[in-house]
């Protein structure tokens, strides 16, 4: 039997991991050494197979994605909420990120198109990383009530809020010039529509808040619905461990049943925390995380 604990949950599972963490996007830690994630010889193989058997069907595809595209279909993505909350968590523990951590909600006016919004945001946040410091986020989609897509972005770096609205606002006349019908009756220079919040008191409490508000849709997206700077992806967000391990965690959380919510499968049991868990229990992850961040 094997284990993984994430900040949310703990998983009994019969497959055996090969690293002490997981959820990095990037690394591995084997034997008390960091190392560079590798494909497997095997998978190369079997991915070469793979290309061959469709082979015969890649024209076919393109022919049928680009009919789709004429008919205003597009690829969808959906959001993988257990992913964006385990990064979010991973994200605020960071010590810069306990001593300063910003919550920023994007907005456009109402009836502008994904494919612009998009855009914008894209343009918006590159001219943050590049004139105001901003090297570490996570952000997410959503959609208002009245339709109108908006974003979400936590951060670790102070960024003035007059300075990122007139970035906004630079923006939005950029489209407006081009041409965008929703944009022509609106008096860009008077933009205000990022809204940013500090993390700061209660933070576990706040986290956990945040963490679910920004992950509470269910709706499908022609564009990624989240993302985050390569810092964050780095970070690991598990803990794996085997039977002789056991106490070591299983100590430090509740034995009730009734302190946690069961999920079981023919491979795995998830059991969901109705508590918040010690720090305590996160110690190692939040070291090896430090280190990744820092270096």
């Amino acid at each position: 039997m094997s284990y993984q604990i994430s900040y949310s949950s703990i998983l009994y599972t019969k497959w055996q991991q090969n690293s002490m963490f997981t959820g990095s996007s990037k690394l591995r830690l084997v034997d008390g050494e960091l190392l560079t994630k590798k494909r497997n010889p095997n998978e190369a193989v079997k991915r070469k197979k793979i290309k061959k058997a469709k082979t015969e069907i890649e024209v076919e595809k393109s022919i049928s994605t680009n009919e789709a595209k004429k008919e205003g279909k597009n690829r969808s993505y959906k959001l993988n909420k257990s992913k964006v909350r385990k990064k979010c968590n991973a994200f605020s523990r960071l010590e810069k990120s306990k001593k300063f951590l910003a919550f920023y909600s994007i907005s456009f006016p109402c009836g502008l198109s994904d494919e612009i919004g998009y855009k914008i945001y894209n343009t918006w946040l590159t001219r943050c990383r590049k004139d105001c410091g901003l090297k570490s986020y996570l952000w997410v989609a959503e959609r208002q009530g009245n339709g109108t897509i908006h974003f979400h972005l936590l951060i670790n770096d102070f960024m003035p809020i007059k300075k990122v609205n007139g970035f906004m606002a630079s923006c939005l006349a950029s489209e407006k010039v081009k041409g965008v019908e929703v944009l022509k009756g609106i008096n860009t220079d008077k933009y205000n529509g990022i809204d940013v919040k500090k993390v700061d008191k209660n933070r576990k409490s706040l986290i956990g808040y945040l963490t679910k508000y920004i992950t509470k849709n269910n709706i499908e997206f022609t564009h990624l619905p989240w993302h985050c700077s390569r810092d964050v992806s780095r970070l690991f967000t598990t803990i794996n461990f085997e039977r002789p391990e056991r106490d070591k965690y299983f100590d430090q959380i509740p034995e009730s049943p009734g302190k946690y919510k069961i999920h079981i499968t023919d491979n795995y049991k998830v059991a969901g925390f109705k508590f918040i868990p010690s720090d305590n229990i996160y110690s190692d992850l939040d070291g090896i995380n430090e280190y990744i961040y820092t270096n």
